[in-house]
């Protein structure tokens, strides 16, 4: 069911890397119920266990600039030396994430998390539709976006065994199927944000920094608020609207203070608004280590599209894929052929299916997509390959079978094993 409002509800400045993502869904698939405090605490245990290794010149460029306050001293003062005060190439000890951070090939060197975020990191688990609140256990979009994360990636902050730092399994790199499905699920949950936001940062040609975004916040929650106000059907979506009201007081709070000082209200809103599409490929960094941001081609490829649709829903649905093709530069070729989109779709059906044999029919089209315009590099969307399935479900209905909710929208669909002698 389409949110009420597509805003983050607990948007925080520490849900700035989606690759901690990879290690929070696995460990979270390991357990029919879960609870935030076994789940942030034991991310916050595994990322932070500290590693002896050699002083790179990426990392001593990383602890100048990330390990700045005082618990991190002695790191510093080796990291700090000049060549000639070393007889021999130092080594340093820092948390595993700290190696993984200062890749010198990340877009972005900033999200490091600490032991106050434990709490706080997993609702961007929850925001994206990855895992269920309540039971924090894996949604079906969990499972399609573990289905899509390596062995080595699930296991890279792993206590068992030996940290594998390897440069080439490094959690915070992004395969174009991950970017993809966290693209959509951004979009879908926090779209009403996004486009907004977007508009207004399309509009720069200089580098723009985090302060000057977020101060396009309390107009933008304000235009929400009164958009949805009416639309409210119960207690708790007047509780939504109250409290992104309350939100854009206290960013306009922040403004009007000279020195509002670091993790205020206008920071944790709006940079999960900005870092995580920098991971995605969509808006860039001069200076990794920076706040600083620059609108690219990609952005404006991607968002233009999104901003000019008619609603959000519509663009994921009929404009998603033909938008990332551009925006990526994916060379892939518009193919809405059925023998085409049901390969895809019966791949992705296997890989979701439940043990009744239903799966949520906007799951499996979505990975059925990423599937076709990554690995055959032709797309189509969403819209397309349902009403593929609707078209089947009425030539041959002992093939397809689909359940629908009350108001008569399709909602999972379920497969005959025949379904894999069906061509063209």
């Amino acid at each position: 069911m389409m949110s009420f409002i597509r805003a983050l509800t607990n948007p925080r400045r520490s849900m700035q890397r989606f690759g901690f993502l990879k290690y929070l869904i696995w460990h979270a698939s390991l357990s029919a119920t879960n609870n935030l405090s076994t789940l942030g605490k034991d991310l916050i245990s595994a990322v932070s266990q500290k590693v002896s290794v050699v002083l790179t010149p990426h990392l001593q460029e990383y602890i100048k600039n990330v390990l700045t306050d005082r618990i991190y001293k002695n790191v510093r003062a080796i990291a700090l030396k000049s060549p000639e005060e070393s007889s021999c190439q130092p080594s340093v000890q820092v948390e595993v994430q700290d190696i993984y951070l200062s890749d010198a090939n990340l877009p972005s060197r900033r999200g490091k998390l600490t032991s106050d975020d434990w709490n706080k990191y997993p609702y961007l688990a929850l925001d994206l539709g990855l895992l269920r609140k309540g039971t924090y256990s894996l949604l079906v979009r969990g499972q399609s976006f573990l289905s899509i994360v390596s062995e080595k990636e699930r296991k890279a902050f792993s206590r068992s065994g030996t940290i594998p730092l390897n440069e080439d399994v490094n959690p915070f790199r992004l395969t174009i199927q991950q970017k993809l499905l966290l693209l959509f699920s951004f979009i879908e949950e926090d779209g009403d944000v996004i486009t907004r936001l977007y508009s207004k940062l399309l509009t720069f040609l200089k580098p723009f920094t985090d302060r000057e975004a977020g101060d396009y916040l309390p107009e933008i929650y304000r235009s929400i608020a009164k958009e949805n106000r009416s639309k409210a059907r119960s207690g708790d979506d007047l509780l939504r609207v109250q409290k992104i009201l309350d939100t854009a007081d206290k960013i306009e709070a922040v403004k009007r203070n000279p020195n509002p000082g670091g993790k205020n209200s206008r920071e944790h809103a709006i940079t999960p608004r900005l870092e995580p599409f920098v991971d995605l490929g969509l808006l860039s960094k001069p200076d990794p280590f920076a706040y600083r941001y620059q609108i690219t081609d990609a952005t404006t490829t991607f968002f233009e599209p999104l901003i000019q649709a008619e609603d959000i829903d519509s663009f994921l649905r009929n404009s998603f894929f033909k938008s990332a093709n551009e925006a990526f530069n994916l060379n892939a070729e518009h193919r809405a052929d059925r023998d085409i989109i049901l390969s895809t779709i019966l791949k992705a059906y296997n890989v979701l299916k439940s043990p009744l044999g239903y799966v949520p029919i906007l799951e499996v089209a979505l990975l059925a997509g990423i599937y076709s315009i990554t690995e055959s590099r032709r797309y189509f969307e969403i819209s397309e390959a349902i009403d593929t399935l609707k078209s089947l479900q009425k030539e041959k209905p002992d093939l397809v079978r689909f359940n629908v909710d009350r108001w008569g929208t399709l909602t999972f669909v379920k497969f005959s094993r025949e379904i894999m002698n069906v061509r063209g």
